[in-house]
């Protein structure tokens, strides 16, 4: 014993030793692993079991992943869909502005052109 356990309670030490005694490592015998596995068998419904869904597994997985490029090629062509449909509002809104810009240079020549200019002769400037 160290000089740890000496300055414990009797009472602790004796708890640690049962404890010890009761977790020691117990080899479970021959007959084990063959009554485990009958068990198991016994248990498992039949038909059912993880190989009649391994073949369908990969398939799902395929399936998920297709749905999966699917939506983001169809997130894809909406995104350039609504580019195009930016870009040509873009261009159309530049060609109005234009006209309108060109309609008032026009309107303000017409009436400059119509308003009596001031004679430089005239006394009462």
């Amino acid at each position: 014993m160290s000089a740890d356990d000496m300055s414990r309670d009797p009472a602790d030490r004796d708890l640690e030793r049962q404890l010890r005694a009761a977790l020691r490592p117990v080899d479970p015998g021959a007959g084990f692993v063959g009554g485990v596995m009958a068990r198991v068998a016994a248990e498992r419904p039949h038909g059912a079991g993880p190989s009649r869904w391994r073949p369908t597994a990969p398939w799902l997985s395929l399936a998920a992943a297709a749905s999966i490029v699917l939506a983001l090629l169809v997130a894809h062509q909406q995104q350039l869909r609504r580019t195009e449909q930016g870009l040509e509002a873009r261009r159309q809104l530049i060609q109005a502005l234009r006209v309108a810009g060109d309609k008032l240079d026009l309107a303000s020549r017409m009436v400059n052109e119509q308003q009596p200019r001031p004679n430089s002769t005239d006394p009462g400037a």
